[in-house]
């Protein structure tokens, strides 16, 4: 919280008036709304009596915290997301930057809203003229950082960068300066929480790393089905389509997360009727809110992070509706 933040909040508490605050502290009313509104800071010699008036110390009068938790960090997150649907991707970008030059230290706010925005720029259509570059910068200064799961966040999307733009050699390097991991942190963590009587905590990491590590997995046979499709290898491919439906039927997930496997073999074979067909199933599957209460590998996770996603995917596929129909 900044100080004109504390200021307005603690007079408020008392139940002082700005001209009462202003009155007791020897200055003036206007003085007393620069400093609430932000446009001043009190002079210096009169922090002292007004950290006394506020009833509070000089440590929080001045706390310029550069850190957030990771609930406010959340709780700031979501509410961009809300800012896109209500006034869109440019208002958003710009509470973004907003908070981050609020926080310039917060290295997870950074990344959080990094993220964020990255995905939204492409689930609600926006243009990347002027955000792309911005975007990138924010990485490049990620991936210098000394928390190493920033660090690594931020590299994935520099080298999915380097990639896109064809500089192989520097992506090479990277990986090669990459330091090998020699302990799964949560995987010590789930060991710990049993053995402490945490039971619950356990089977929530261990059901969080079985979700990632199935969607790993699938997100991998969908590249090997795409390289069967591009080397020729139909067969291949469809024997790849099937096993990916295989596991993912298996481990429970949305049926959405298969059928785009099914959708794009179709598609590749010129069999546009069962394409069709496949793309009204997969409108109803992404109706069909993820409920992972009832399953004994996912019971301790919530379904929100998947419904969300679930939701902006309808949304881009109806926006891709009206666009194919807008061209016919």
């Amino acid at each position: 919280m900044r100080i004109n933040e504390i200021i307005r909040e603690k007079r408020r508490k008392l139940g002082l008036t700005q001209e009462q605050a202003a009155e007791r502290l020897g200055v003036t009313a206007s003085a007393v709304n620069k400093w609430e509104r932000g446009a001043s800071l009190p002079d210096i010699t009169l922090l002292p009596a007004l950290a006394r008036l506020l009833g509070v110390d000089l440590n929080t009068l001045l706390d310029f915290s550069e850190e957030l938790t990771d609930a406010q960090i959340g709780e700031f997150v979501n509410s961009l997301d809300g800012t896109v649907r209500l006034e869109g991707y440019a208002a958003a970008f710009e509470r973004a930057e907003e908070k981050i030059r609020e926080y310039p230290s917060c290295e997870k706010l950074l990344i959080s809203a990094a993220y964020y925005l990255d995905g939204a720029m492409y689930l609600y259509g926006a243009e990347e003229a002027g955000y792309r570059e911005k975007l990138d910068s924010w990485y490049d200064r990620l991936a210098e950082s000394r928390d190493g799961e920033i660090r690594e966040a931020a590299l994935v999307m520099v080298l999915s960068r380097c990639r896109k733009n064809g500089e192989l050699d520097r992506v090479e390097r990277i990986i090669n300066s990459l330091p090998r991991a020699q302990i799964d942190r949560r995987e010590q963590l789930a060991l710990l929480y049993a053995a402490q009587g945490r039971a619950d905590e356990a089977r929530a990491i261990y059901q969080s790393r079985a979700l990632e590590g199935i969607s790993e997995a699938v997100t991998a046979m969908m590249h090997l089905m795409e390289d069967a499709l591009k080397s020729g290898r139909e067969e291949d491919a469809e024997s790849i389509a099937a096993a990916i439906e295989g596991v993912s039927s298996a481990a429970g997930l949305p049926e959405w997360m298969w059928l785009s496997a099914r959708i794009e073999l179709a598609e590749s074979a010129g069999r546009a009727a069962e394409r069709a067909g496949l793309m009204e199933r997969l409108k109803r599957s992404l109706d069909t809110p993820w409920e992972p209460e009832g399953s004994p590998i996912y019971n301790f996770l919530s379904g929100g992070g998947v419904n969300v996603l679930t939701g902006r995917l309808r949304e881009l596929l109806e926006r891709e509706e009206e666009k194919s129909g807008s061209a016919g």
